[in-house]
């Protein structure tokens, strides 16, 4: 038969055993505060907190006397209750006599006790109304709010040209069609970002290198949580189209996005444009409307054409919950339109890498030059000005993500709305004889990645996009609070392919393999390699359009880059 009043003893001397230890502590912790007051202001802090700590564990001592001077010991031998004997009622009383000693010792203990519960009572008392003054202002929001942001991309690119190569780039520079080997900042940017109310955002970042820079980047304002619409957005930005147009440059495998990028995707533009999400993520869908030209600080002037929309509607079919989204498909459709300033368009793209420079200008009576042209590598395929009405570019995209394996892969196909053309003057077009039908121009890319140390490429689900990587461990060579880290390691191959032949337009085809291998030291800093080889078959287009291709057009180029980004 289980021994209750042994049992109730146990549970008693339990509750005086955490009473005592929290006791000790709140009372040190008063105790420091304490030794700031006047009332203790003589004293020595750390004499005086000794004091209030023997103080407290004599009071604990005491207490411990009276319980067990009331209550039976373990060693005390006990007794059948006999029968209708209670010896005690239940565990409830005996907890409440313990707290009855507790109250009759309070009223009773000394003097200089009972002074200190009232200086700690004040301090307590104090110290409540400091820490809520101190939680109101972290927890509010001070708007409106600033975040500061930046990144570099420094590049050092080599080039290794076969003959036919330099013979189709050669522009009669005295260079020979030599691409040139060389360093420099890929991008240069900062930014700021933040809100004006809980349901405006903002956003403004500017550019300093690369050529014609500085140059506004992102620059918008946007209010949130609007009827029907979900967000709206006006101002300058990446308009909705393309896994790799909205998704950050920070964020992609290569140092360069695909063929497809430059040829076909409307990129930045001044507009005006809302986007949302389904209730559970699962779904974004976004539409703009926008000015289809742009100069380096967002302008665009035209009497003809000008402007362009942009729609974008992704799902996502699977989503790892159990992993957090380490296993997920992504699938996108976009559509992108425009109506080209002055009716002239010339659909391009280099080759997956570009290594530039400013030349010098016109030295002025200082004999100091201004910035002149821009130098560097060139479009490898190109239409040339083309009269056009109008283009649709319509796109696909898929990313599948399983664990450390990635596959990513956008096909896209552009209906070109071609004009008569003109025939002289400073818009002359190379197609002002045959202008007048309908071309299909085409390209897709596929590209697959590996973590090799485990990780997983994130995704923004509210934007449809890739996010930023967070590698499991820093990169840290020697041990630094016990911990030891290399970083993540990726590798990664792709193939771009894109298409700019069609009836009388003749911009030329283009193939390109890239190898790629990827250190992410931490989320911040990332150190990359590629090594692209480049295939293109291309005939410089001079009017009439349609020229045929060269002796020399099909050429082979091999890149090599270097790249170290830094980014917060």
């Amino acid at each position: 038969m289980t021994n209750k009043p042994i049992t109730v003893w146990n549970r008693i001397r339990t509750w005086l055993g955490s009473w005592a230890r929290p006791a000790l502590v709140l009372g040190s912790v008063l105790a420091l505060g304490i030794v700031g007051t006047n009332s203790y202001a003589e004293e020595d802090p750390f004499e005086d907190l000794m004091r209030r700590v023997e103080l407290l564990e004599e009071e604990n001592r005491e207490l411990r006397r009276i319980v067990e001077t009331d209550t039976p010991s373990e060693d005390e031998p006990t007794q059948e209750p006999a029968e209708g004997e209670v010896l005690y009622q239940s565990e409830q009383g005996d907890e409440e006599r313990i707290s009855e000693l507790v109250e009759e010792y309070l009223k009773n203990r000394p003097a200089e006790s009972q002074s200190v519960d009232q200086a700690q009572e004040q301090e307590i008392s104090a110290l409540r109304s400091s820490l809520n003054g101190v939680l109101d202002k972290v927890n509010k929001k001070t708007l409106p709010s600033v975040q500061v942001m930046g990144v570099f991309q420094a590049d050092a690119g080599f080039f290794d040209q076969s003959a036919n190569s330099k013979r189709t780039y050669d522009i009669g520079d005295g260079n020979f069609g030599d691409i040139k080997d060389g360093a420099h900042f890929r991008r240069a940017r900062l930014g700021v970002k933040g809100s004006l109310t809980e349901t405006t955002n903002y956003f403004m970042q500017f550019d300093f290198a690369f050529f014609g820079r500085p140059t506004f980047t992102d620059v918008w304002v946007e209010q949130t949580k609007v009827p029907v619409l979900g967000n709206v957005r006006v101002g300058q930005w990446k308009q909705p189209f393309s896994l790799e147009v909205v998704s950050s440059f920070r964020y992609t495998t290569f140092v360069e996005r695909s063929l497809l990028f430059q040829a076909f995707t409307p990129f930045r533009h001044l507009g005006a444009g809302f986007y949302d999400t389904n209730e559970d993520q699962t779904m974004t869908w976004a539409m703009s409307g926008f000015a289809s030209g742009q100069d380096q600080f967002g302008g665009s002037i035209t009497n003809r054409g000008g402007w362009g929309t942009a729609e974008r509607v992704t799902m996502l079919p699977f989503w790892d919950d159990a992993t957090k989204g380490e296993s997920y498909l992504h699938l996108g459709f976009g559509h992108f339109f425009s109506a080209p300033p002055n009716r002239i368009a010339n659909f391009r793209s280099i080759p997956e890498l570009y290594i530039g420079q400013n030349t010098a200008g016109v030295a002025g009576t200082s004999g100091q030059a201004g910035v002149g042209n821009f130098d560097g590598t060139p479009f490898f395929v190109q239409t040339g000005n083309l009269g056009v009405y109008n283009f649709n570019v319509l796109g696909s995209e898929a990313l599948w993500v399983d664990g450390p394996f990635s596959f990513q892969t956008e096909a896209m196909v552009n209906f070109v709305n071609q004009t008569p053309g003109v025939a002289i003057g400073p818009l002359q077009t190379v197609n002002f004889d045959n202008g007048t039908s309908m071309a299909i121009l085409k390209g897709a890319y596929g590209q697959i990645g590996y973590f090799l140390t485990g990780e997983h490429r994130p995704y923004d689900r509210k934007a449809g996009a890739i996010d930023r990587i967070i590698p499991k461990s820093n990169f840290s060579p020697v041990n630094h609070d016990d911990q030891k880290g290399w970083g993540a390691w990726e590798v990664a191959g792709r193939w771009s392919y894109l298409d700019l032949n069609d009836k009388n337009v003749r911009g030329g085809t283009i193939n390109d393999l890239t190898a790629g291998l990827n250190w992410y030291l931490n989320p911040y800093w990332k150190m990359q390699f590629n090594y692209i080889h480049s295939m293109p078959n291309y005939t410089r287009q001079r009017a009439p359009a349609g020229t045929p291709d060269s002796p020399y057009s099909r050429s082979t180029t091999n890149m090599f880059d270097l790249r170290c980004q830094m980014d917060f």
